[in-house]
């Protein structure tokens, strides 16, 4: 029923956790002893093939009585499935550590626990995207010495996020490691170079919180150690060749725990990285990326500079981009904008749009973004600018080149593109109350009557057609409009501030004098968000007003 954690061997009997650990004992590595309830304590404590739910006094206890030949110590008790810490499924995070444990009434609390751990929603989750039936898994458990950690940590021998392979991903923090493997924290995230040593980017993160051997719970981090790195140079190298051992002795990459308690460094687990065909992709994709970069910059296309329509669609899917890269463009409802204020999109525009995917983000290219306003527009961006804002991308190019023909042809195209501005903006916000929202909102009500349900696909795809046709060509460049107009109006006040406004900040001025009317509705609804939450108004009178709202609705991917 129970064995020494070094002679734990079959993970049939003792689960993937605590073959490794024993491995890893036996190896010479510093682990902190312990022993392990086996799989065969968890299956005689079934009753009728039901899972266990507490500790029979039998087993009960012997498990005290290994407990206090350890000395009765402060332990970690540790699940270890016989599903976990496997080459293809590490179950990292899914079944229950308890830390800081001390009695043996709470020893024999914590192993029931951590049997229970063994069936919840993400744990079948976890095992049905495997293909694990959950009947095939049994629980063990390691009972081991508890590190009273000064620092505590994970250590990647390979950089997950990058994909690299040369270099090491170092994430710490102050005490017990529980704070960094729960998420309760932001710990000091380092790159490490495997090779050297050399650390080649480190994110020091304001630490607010830690675990501390004994306490029983978070604790304030002193404001002195708050923004102080938790790791010096020494045990950062020390950290590098661990895992450069360990992985060594495992033969593929590793994910450790570690933690370091009175200068000395402790490996408290091991498994391996399961997302090694992931990071494969990532290396993958970023090569063939780089390689159409390349290609696209030596035909005279790029640079590139993500532009503000990321904040809304991050990544979008292939269903959104194939409608958003048509309206941004000089053929789409975007160009109809542009053409409506006397803008001459060049056919390039026209055809292909002024936006790029790098990677799935959304990026302007700063070789077709001037040809929105006509073909060789004769002014590019200020690349020193965009490097300190890259949301500057949002105002038209500054440096000029050409011809002086060609400056002067642009100079009498922006003339009339200001006069129509002015022209549109005497009675635009009537034309958009009166007709273009009121027409629009009569359409949505007639299309809410159509049972899409009861049309086949060529209905449905003529629907489709004539929706997208009315939202994005006809509707959409009308409500962008006051943008258009309200952005020109804003930067003459600025520029009228700017000239007459010697004892005030002009733009702080210029946004002074424009604010008033009618609240935001952004604003607005999350204002009244807090007013639900009080209950002060319900949720329907909330829903009525602002309609039903999703993270990342602008994606049509997003029910």
């Amino acid at each position: 029923m129970i064995l020494a954690l070094r002679d734990s061997h079959d993970a049939r009997i003792v689960g993937g956790k605590a073959v490794n650990l024993a491995r890893l004992l036996n190896a010479g590595f510093t682990v902190p002893d312990g022993f392990v309830i086996t799989t065969r304590a968890f299956t005689a404590a079934m009753i009728d093939g039901n899972l266990p739910t507490a500790v029979p006094a039998a087993l009960a206890a012997q498990i005290v009585e290994r407990y206090r030949a350890l000395g009765s110590p402060t332990v970690a008790v540790r699940s270890s499935a016989t599903a976990e810490d496997l080459a293809d499924a590490s179950m990292a995070g899914q079944y229950e550590t308890l830390l800081d444990i001390q009695g043996d009434a709470a020893v024999i609390d914590a192993v029931a626990h951590c049997w229970r751990s063994i069936d919840t929603p993400r744990t079948r989750s976890y095992l049905a995207s495997k293909g694990i039936p959950l009947s095939d898994v049994a629980m063990a458990v390691v009972i081991q010495r508890l590190v009273p950690a000064d620092v505590a940590g994970v250590l990647f021998t390979v950089n997950p996020r990058s994909g690299r392979v040369d270099e090491l991903l170092i994430e710490a923090s102050w005490g017990l490691g529980e704070s960094v493997v729960s998420g309760k924290v932001q710990p000091d995230t380092l790159v490490v170079e495997r090779a050297t040593g050399v650390v080649r980017h480190a994110v020091i993160a304001d630490k607010a919180t830690w675990f501390a051997a004994g306490a029983h719970g978070e604790r304030a981090v002193s404001d002195d150690r708050r923004r102080a790195p938790c790791l010096d140079a020494q045990q950062v190298d020390t950290l590098r060749r661990l895992g450069d051992q360990v992985e060594r002795h495992f033969g593929s990459p590793q994910d450790l725990e570690w933690a370091i308690h009175a200068g000395q460094l402790y490996l408290l687990q091991s498994r391996a990285i399961t997302t090694m065909s992931a990071v494969a992709g990532v290396q993958a994709r970023c090569a063939a990326e780089r390689t159409r970069l390349s290609t696209a910059l030596a035909s005279g296309r790029g640079p590139w500079v993500r532009h503000n329509l990321s904040e809304t669609l991050p990544q979008p899917t292939p269903l959104t981009w194939s409608l958003i890269s048509r309206f941004m463009s000089g053929d789409g409802g975007f160009g109809s904008l542009y053409r409506e204020i006397g803008f001459a999109p060049s056919p390039t525009v026209c055809r292909d749009g002024f936006l790029t995917l790098i990677a799935g983000r959304i990026h302007l290219d700063l070789a077709l973004g001037p040809e929105l306003f006509s073909a060789g527009y004769p002014f590019t961006y200020d690349l020193k600018v965009l490097r300190a804002n890259p949301d500057a991308a949002q105002d038209p190019p500054t440096i000029a080149h050409g011809s002086a023909r060609e400056r002067l042809a642009a100079a009498r195209l922006l003339t009339k593109v200001d006069a129509r501005i002015t022209a549109l903006a005497a009675d635009e916000d009537q034309r958009l109350s009166e007709q273009t929202i009121p027409t629009f909102t009569a359409w949505i009500t007639t299309e809410r009557q159509i049972d899409l349900a009861a049309l086949d696909n060529a209905a449905l795809l003529t629907c489709w057609q004539r929706r997208t046709h009315e939202v994005l060509d006809r509707f959409a460049p009308r409500s962008l409009m006051p943008s258009v107009i309200t952005a020109t109006l804003m930067a003459r006040l600025r520029t009228f501030t700017d000239q007459h406004c010697w004892d005030t900040d002009p733009v702080a001025l210029a946004d002074l004098l424009s604010a008033g009317g009618a609240a935001n509705c952004t604003v607005r609804s999350t204002a009244q968000l807090r007013e639900v939450a009080a209950g002060r108004l319900s949720v329907d009178a909330w829903l009525l007003d602002h309609g039903h709202r999703a993270p990342g609705e602008f994606d049509l991917a997003t029910p």
